[in-house]
């Protein structure tokens, strides 16, 4: 989780870094949405636009990391997990449980990213002439975005699907009751 702490400051930094740099050389109304051919069809201040993607970056991350954070409090029956009863036994509910904090903050560090990417995509935009969105780059991050976000859970799914020492084609267990 250090690795995944030091990602967050790392990005809130860059955020804080972002919005002192570009708050002041922004226009103001800005272009806040874009078309999908990346021509702006809506406009916000620079303060409701910067107050609104502070509050999604907070609300994420809060969201995120809340739900990492809640794993080890919640009974083993809400925990949706392969081979469940393995994986939540006494002598490896720590480390099985640390294992999908980390995938779910590395998911948060990938959708803040995302959304860090996007927002420097929009304020280029804006301090370029024309105000277009570079769109080419937008769905090349968003597809990026996407596979991230997708192959996070198919990871965790697919290591725990897995039991460490069962032989044989079929390496799933059944739950005991």
């Amino acid at each position: 989780m250090r690795r995944i702490s030091a990602a967050f400051l790392l990005l809130v930094a860059v955020v804080i870094a972002q919005i002192a740099h570009y708050y002041a050389k922004l226009p103001d109304p800005m272009a806040s949405h874009f078309g999908f051919d990346g021509s702006p069809n809506g406009w916000s201040s620079r303060a409701a636009f910067f107050a609104i993607y502070l509050g999604a970056l907070l609300l994420t991350a809060g969201a995120l990391f809340a739900l990492a954070g809640l794993l080890t409090r919640m009974p083993d029956r809400a925990i949706n997990l392969p081979n469940r009863d393995h994986w939540l036994s006494a002598e490896r509910r720590v480390e099985s449980l640390g294992y999908v904090q980390g995938a779910i903050g590395w998911c948060a560090i990938g959708v803040l990213l995302f959304m860090l990417l996007g927002t420097q995509l929009v304020i280029r935009a804006n301090l370029a002439g024309g105000g277009r969105l570079e769109s080419g780059k937008f769905w090349w991050l968003l597809g990026l975005f996407a596979c991230w976000v997708i192959l996070t859970p198919v990871r965790v799914y697919l290591r725990m699907s897995r039991v460490p020492g069962l032989q044989g084609s079929s390496q799933r267990i059944t739950p005991s009751s």
